[in-house]
């Protein structure tokens, strides 16, 4: 098994992100879940957006009233006795979530240290062989997004930290460091995510189609991890700006200008398709049938591309959402929920996933997912 510690932007869209790249998860915390080991793990995990660690030969403890430091000090050191292995080792400790009283990062690195330390086995906090990762994880305050796990108990999780893991970094490449930029611009992190969830644990996705591309955040992300690209937009300006953008980043691509209910005729029948967009979001592009009809001619033509595809989207919707329990019939693009998901359906797709994301204080756009419908 292999552990998995979330970002804490949106612990639900994370437990689903791991649930669309690997399949089965066990759920050990609202920021914390186990998969299985295969050997295309972490290739499947490289194209993670709210991934943190990844923890190997974990452990995970329930921290009930009373648990010292100590305490969690001395499990790991016998858990040291069967897994860590002859070389230099160096204990990391963090909390997540609510601190919790008489427990310490800081005291739990110093203790296991000076516990497990011995000839064979010596601290080296520079350049460790070995990183053992401690994660104390409390119970979630003041969460920006819903989360229908609610509160999970408190408990700690360490294991040894998987040393070809790295936190995907998105320093240099946000939407003002790019040669094309316009406000609308999609940050790296969302536009990875929207990748990353279209995933299936059973298909691979060879092509990422955006029939709204814009300034090109998402087919950047596509391109970054070796994707086909399929980009297009009405607006020239916009398909040159991508084009511009994805040459910044040295991607392969095909981008042109066409309207988006018609991207069945610019690209033909193609398989392993995700269909990942963004589509225009401020108020004049949702409230209006214009804008509905847009998005439901290009999940249409989408279709047509490729039948056994995926699509993964952002829709605009209001921020009470954020509030609401998703049983509610809220609005999304102007519309009620239930009346959105039907003409999806209608359309031959079946959502799969929604959950909602805050957008600012006005706005808040709801995350999709579809699949075929037969």
């Amino acid at each position: 098994m292999v552990t998995l510690v979330g970002n804490g932007w949106h612990p639900w869209l994370f437990r689903e992100e791991a649930k669309s790249l690997m399949g089965e998860i066990e759920t050990i915390h609202s920021r914390i879940v186990s998969i299985q080991l295969s050997e295309n793990t972490l290739s499947r995990l490289s194209r993670a957006a709210l991934i943190d660690d990844v923890l190997e030969n974990s452990e995970t403890h329930v921290i009930g009233e009373g648990t010292t430091s100590a305490d969690i000090a001395e499990a790991i050191s016998a858990w040291a006795e069967n897994f860590l292995e002859p070389g230099t080792f160096a204990v990391r400790s963090r909390s997540i979530g609510i601190g919790i009283e008489g427990i310490s990062t800081k005291e739990i690195e110093m203790d296991v240290g000076n516990r497990i330390s011995s000839e064979i086995n010596k601290v080296d906090l520079a350049d460790p062989k070995v990183e053992i990762s401690v994660v104390i994880a409390g119970q979630t305050e003041g969460e920006a997004h819903p989360d229908p796990l609610g509160d999970s108990p408190s408990v700690v999780v360490w294991g040894v930290r998987n040393s070809d893991w790295e936190r995907e970094k998105y320093s240099g490449r946000s939407p003002t460091e790019r040669p094309f930029f316009k406000p609308v611009s999609l940050e790296p992190r969302q536009a990875r995510l929207l990748i990353s969830i279209g995933h299936r644990p059973d298909c691979e996705v060879k092509h990422v189609v955006d029939p709204f591309c814009g300034t090109g955040g998402i087919v950047i992300e596509a391109a970054l991890q070796g994707m086909g690209v399929l980009a297009s937009d009405l607006d020239s300006r916009m398909v040159e700006g991508t084009r511009e953008n994805l040459d910044w980043v040295n991607g392969g691509y095909r981008a042109e200008i066409c309207n988006a209910s018609e991207i069945d005729t610019l690209w033909g029948p193609t398989d392993g398709c995700l269909f990942a967009f963004d589509p225009p979001y401020g108020r004049s592009s949702w409230k209006s049938e214009d804008g509905l009809n847009l998005f439901l001619s290009a999940i249409s033509s989408a279709r047509r591309v490729d039948p056994s595809g995926a699509i993964s989207t952002m829709l605009p919707t209001g921020p009470e959402v954020l509030s609401q329990g998703l049983g509610e019939d809220f609005t999304v693009m102007g519309v009620k929920w239930s009346q959105l998901e039907e003409l999806i359906a209608q359309r031959g797709w079946k959502v799969v996933l929604k959950s909602p994301i805050k957008v600012h204080r006005s706005l808040a756009r709801m995350v999709i997912v579809c699949h075929p419908a037969d």
